[in-house]
């Protein structure tokens, strides 16, 4: 079972504190004050004081005092019910965490559309650089914490001053390229002017739309406020450029595929190259970590292939 302290002023959400309904599901359980003051490793008394702070913190009796054993009350079973599957999801959890971290597993957390568009496919030449290193791969934008939660390494998005509390190492930079449909670009026609953009027709990337204004200004024109569809990821503004909603503004990494099957084309110049870029975060404690350097490794190798592969197709 959980395991915990008496002693331990943790409390829950609703004011209780958590040691003691731990003491009140080890007698819930045994049905026994002695019998749980045994388990738990405390005195009898102890264990009758916690259940008395208890019941009068919850303005309720748990327990009936019968021989030979204790019997629970209406309001003892059903909180008995809850506190008992609690404690048993805690244990899960637990459980799970430590046979994780056992296995030897990376867990690396990295942002959606890179996730799908760069690492995911990729992961096949990582198994053959380093067959014993094994992967799970969960994706997301918020921030990191190494401190509190089960990651151990992260690849984000930014700028080198704002990694707080954890190693940073840059991997690679963005190229934003403006691209479209193709039936978007015979519309607009062969040499079309960044000016007569509409902004009903620019795609916005709703976390990252200060990149228009970059563009805009890399184009030596005034820049205008994009209006076109709303999109969370890169993912859902690449797929809404394929069906030729409007302009999107995409790094170019990750439109390969698209670029070279011919579903978008680059409608514009310039190439905006942001300050911003991609970097691998991990805790200070794992700084020289053989699963760490193993993946660090084998991504930087796969994002230079990736980089002679753009400046090829350019």
């Amino acid at each position: 079972m959980f395991e915990g302290r008496l002693g331990d002023e943790a409390m829950g959400l609703s004011g209780v504190s958590l040691p003691a309904l731990r003491t009140f599901e080890a007698v819930a359980r045994v049905r026994s004050m002695s019998g749980a003051a045994a388990e738990l490793g405390v005195t009898q008394s102890a264990v009758s004081r916690s259940i008395q702070i208890l019941e009068e913190a919850l303005g309720t009796s748990l327990f009936r005092r019968s021989r030979p054993l204790l019997s629970l009350t209406e309001a003892g079973e059903l909180l008995y019910g809850d506190v008992r599957l609690a404690f048993d999801r805690l244990d899960s959890g637990i459980g799970r965490v430590r046979a994780l971290h056992a296995s030897g597993r990376l867990i690396v957390d990295v942002l959606p559309t890179f996730a799908i568009r760069f690492l995911i496919p990729r992961l096949g030449t990582l198994r053959q650089a380093s067959p014993n290193l094994e992967v799970d791969v969960t994706i997301s934008e918020s921030r990191v914490d190494f401190a509190t939660g089960s990651i151990d390494v992260a690849i984000r998005y930014g700028l080198d001053h704002q990694w707080k509390n954890a190693v940073s190492a840059r991997l690679m930079g963005e190229e934003m390229v403006l691209v479209c449909a193709p039936s978007l670009r015979r519309l607009y026609g062969e040499d079309l002017d960044p000016g007569s953009l509409a902004p009903a027709m620019l795609l916005r990337h709703t976390t990252r739309i200060e990149a228009w204004d970059e563009w805009f200004a890399a184009a030596g024109i005034e820049p205008v406020k994009p209006s076109g569809l709303g999109l969370e990821h890169y993912i859902m503004v690449i797929e809404a450029a394929v069906a030729g909603l409007g302009f999107a503004l995409l790094p170019r990494f990750m439109i390969q595929r698209e670029l070279s099957g011919g579903s978008l084309v680059v409608a514009s110049m310039p190439i905006l190259r942001r300050r911003q870029g991609y970097y691998l975060l991990h805790a200070e404690a794992q700084r020289g970590d053989e699963r760490v350097v193993a993946f660090e490794t084998w991504l930087r190798g796969e994002i230079h292939r990736s980089e002679i592969a753009c400046a090829t197709s350019t």
